[in-house]
């Protein structure tokens, strides 16, 4: 790969320390050989290692540290646009909590709040589905405010419950609770709630009905609203297989480029018409009985999986500087791309995919080279991080041998 032409009008920093965050870094520094700061309390090694960016220690991502942290960066950088971006639900609530304290020098892209709550909040998130003919999940809303007695639920077993909203359940989530519950019986959701409240947590609770399929039944949308709020970047992926540890479950770890034309008008048109701007992912499961595709959640940032959209053939940091920073309306540019993204190598991956068609077009793209793993980078080679990188992907086959040996009909 040729080297990318440097851009010194603007740095991005980006806040966080895991592949998520790195893989924004490489976004940048393959469209334009800028070496992006990296803020954290910690790093992966194969951010720690790196030769694409900077990392920026800080003692806690906090109000205070980010906005001195930010000061000094943009100190030591006069006359230099720092663009900041983030990628984890509290790191997208902390910015838009601290957005008009930042530095003068600093543009951070985010939704305006209204719009930012709108999306986040489940709740809200399926009626403004039913209104753009999105399909979504049976759903309940439990409120764990105070200490009246929670009715039982009236969806039949088994079924799903997770946090209404992802960004104030992450202290929660830190205690030992998970991200997405599967639940066969009413005893069991009842003690759930009494955990909870027990815990301190008083937010909302969704409790939806299950939708069966293994993990290779779930997609992902992204897109790019402008400033204008037209459509910038559209891209999609069917999930091979997800993370299933505890605290990261639901995350993809492998996926394949797939088009969405009339999902992707229509969640634009509901983010457009809430009035969001910047990145979205939308996570959707297909019902493997009746073929309807059900919208889950909407995520106010690009995900952890961002670079499937360059697998895809588009650059989403290209799309987002020549919004914020070049101020330029472009057409629509669609991640269409035949390609597989992968965290895991392709072995693991061939032991969880079970539609023939499904592993017959895996191996068609690694045969024909067209694999995608956002840690492996030849403009970032060097020992130690290739060892970071296979310890990682080692780590990955215990975790799966740990908590979900083979693959099941509901993926739990």
């Amino acid at each position: 790969m040729a080297p990318s032409p440097t851009r010194t009008d603007f740095l991005p920093v980006v806040l966080g320390g895991d592949i998520g965050a790195y893989a924004l870094c490489r976004e940048f520094h393959e469209a334009y050989g800028v070496r992006p700061v990296i803020m954290s309390t910690g790093f992966i090694g194969a951010i720690a290692h790196s030769k694409i960016l900077s990392t920026h220690t800080v003692p806690a991502l906090t109000r205070e540290e980010l906005i001195s942290g930010l000061a000094r960066i943009a100190a030591e950088r006069p006359g230099v646009t720092l663009l900041l971006v983030a990628n984890t639900d509290p790191l997208i609530e902390l910015l838009e909590e601290v957005h008009d304290e930042l530095p003068e020098q600093v543009v951070c892209p985010l939704p305006p709040r209204a719009a930012f709550d709108a999306v986040c909040d489940k709740g809200v998130f399926t009626r403004l589905c039913g209104e753009h003919g999105l399909d979504t999940p049976r759903t309940e809303v439990v409120r764990l405010a105070g200490n009246e007695r929670i009715a039982p639920s009236e969806l039949p077993f088994p079924v799903i419950a997770k946090p209404a909203v992802s960004a104030g359940y992450y202290p929660t989530l830190m205690k030992g609770f998970k991200k997405v519950y599967y639940m066969t019986a009413q005893e069991q959701l009842d003690e759930l709630w009494r955990n909870l409240r027990a815990s301190g947590y008083s937010g909302d609770f969704l409790v939806q009905e299950l939708i069966s399929g293994d993990d290779t039944y779930m997609d992902s949308l992204t897109l790019y609203i402008g400033r204008d709020g037209g459509a910038r970047l559209l891209g999609a992926a069917q999930v091979l297989l997800e993370d299933h540890a505890p605290a990261m479950l639901g995350n993809p770890v492998a996926m394949v480029i797939r088009e969405k034309p009339e999902l992707w008008e229509r969640a634009a048109a509901l983010l457009s018409e809430a009035g969001y701007r910047g990145f979205a992912n939308f996570d959707i499961k297909r019902d493997p009985v009746t073929g309807r595709e059900l919208f889950l959640d909407c995520n106010p940032r690009i995900g952890r999986n961002s670079y499937y959209n360059v697998a895809g053939g588009v650059n989403p940091m290209e799309v987002l500087v020549r919004d914020v920073i070049d101020g330029e309306k472009d057409e629509t540019r669609i991640a269409d791309d035949e390609a597989l993204y992968t965290l895991v190598p392709v072995s693991l991956l061939r032991r969880y995919v079970r539609e023939e068609a499904l592993l017959a077009e895996v191996d068609d793209l690694v045969a024909r080279g067209r694999v995608f793993d956002p840690q492996r980078y030849d403009r970032d080679r060097g020992l130690r991080r290739i060892i970071d990188v296979e310890l990682t992907e080692k780590n990955h086959i215990r975790k799966f041998a740990q908590y979900y040996p083979k693959p099941t009909d509901t993926s739990f």
